[in-house]
């Protein structure tokens, strides 16, 4: 019990020493520490309005379809055969509706015969220009 006493007397003499007394002036502020390590990234912000469209690009090369040609031939009015020019190749040909073989007369020329018919007619032929060298 005797010491429960001597520890209360040591507390309240502590606490009477301490009364009244303002505290001391504020020292100066100390260097910033180290960096810490970097988070983790944030979400993805909402997009930005739309940029101005740019200038026009340079003009490509001429494709595929600029050197091919597709001829039709309606036979029942006209002769019933097809020439392509001197600088294509006749690379196939059909006679009707039901694609009869046409017959090749040059290397850009054919025929689906001299006598007229609806069978033959329509006369189809696809030429290819071809570089000259």
């Amino acid at each position: 019990m005797r010491s429960a006493q001597l520890a209360a007397v040591v507390v309240m003499a502590l606490l009477a020493a301490s009364c009244g007394q303002a505290p001391g002036p504020k020292g100066d502020t100390g260097q910033p520490g180290p960096p810490g390590p970097t988070g983790p990234a944030g979400p993805q912000g909402p997009a930005g309005a739309q940029g101005p469209q740019g200038p026009p690009g340079p003009a490509g090369p001429p494709g595929a379809s600029s050197q091919t040609r597709i001829i039709r031939v309606n036979c029942m009015l006209q002769s019933c055969q097809v020439n392509c020019e001197m600088n294509e190749v006749l690379v196939t040909a059909y006679c009707g509706a039901a694609r009869r073989p046409a017959t090749f007369l040059t290397e850009n020329s054919a025929s689906c015969g001299i006598a007229p018919s609806a069978a033959t007619s329509p006369l189809v032929a696809v030429c290819v220009r071809t570089d000259s060298q």
